[in-house]
This record gives structure tokens, sequence and C-alpha cells, in this order.
């Protein structure tokens, strides 16, 4: 069971959440240096990627590559304690060759669960799943297909 720090607010700890988000936007990740504990953990680690904010940074510049408008939206931010859940739909056209599928031009939309746990403004452990089922559905599906929404 988490444990709340009186000496974090709910609304601090979700500016710190919020923040770590932004690099998937802009692709400069110089805000984990503010957001993520030097010895931040990730699990589970993507294929090839380095633990810590070094190996996120990795990550983002993959999937901004491969969709440089890539976007993500809060569906629920819920706090309990150190720790926020977060909904998302990440989103972006597919431009640049990913997960072994070069650009197909197609609008992708994917479904993230996150929980980050935060200690003394920093981010110490987020854990996640992603729906990558249902990106390879996208990515597989004709050009004409009709789009489901993300979370429909």
């Amino acid at each position: 069971m988490s444990t709340p720090n009186p000496q974090q607010s709910d609304t601090e700890i979700l500016d710190v959440v919020r923040r770590f988000y932004e690099p998937f936007r802009t692709g400069d990740t110089s805000i984990h240096d503010e957001v993520l504990a030097q010895d931040w953990i990730d699990i589970p680690l993507a294929p090839g990627q380095e633990q810590g904010p070094a190996g996120m940074a990795g990550q983002i510049a993959a999937f901004r590559h491969a969709m440089p408008d890539y976007a993500v939206t809060h569906e629920d931010l819920i706090v309990q304690g150190d720790r926020v859940a977060v909904r998302n739909t990440v989103s972006g056209t597919h431009r640049g060759a990913f997960m072994g599928f070069e650009p197909t031009g197609k609008r992708l939309e994917m479904r993230t669960m996150d929980v980050h746990q935060v200690r003394d403004g920093r981010i110490v452990i987020t854990w996640h799943l992603e729906d990558f089922a249902g990106l390879m559905a996208q990515l597989n599906a004709p050009a004409d297909a009709p789009a489901r929404p993300a979370w429909g």
C-alpha cells in the first residue's frame, strides 16, 4: 500500500506526472532531469531499452521518429498517496519505420495505462502497459479499413 508524503500535495504530484509526458509531444527530454529520479525504474523495459532516464529518451526518440506528430491524451489521472494512475490514448501518423513496419501514413491510436510513484517531487518508478496488440492490428489493417476508437 502506498503511503502519502505530507510534503507533496496531490496537485504537486499531478504536475510532476503531467510534465513526464511532455517529451512525447516535443521530443525534448530535458524535463526528465527535473521530474525523474536519477535511479528511476521503468517496468517493463522495451526490447533493447536500458534502465533509467537515458533509456526513456531512446524510446521517445523511436516513437517520435515513427510518428512525428505523436501526442498523449490523458483520459484519467488518479492520485492515491504517492502514486498516480494514468489512462492515456497515444496517437500519431505513421511516417517512419516502426516495429518492423515501413511507414503507412495511417493515423494510429494506442491505449496505455501507467502508474507512477512520486517521492520528493520526482518519479521513482513507473509501471506501464501498452496495447501493442491493438496497435499491430491497425498496422496490419488494409489502408481503407475503418478506424476504431482506442477506448471504444
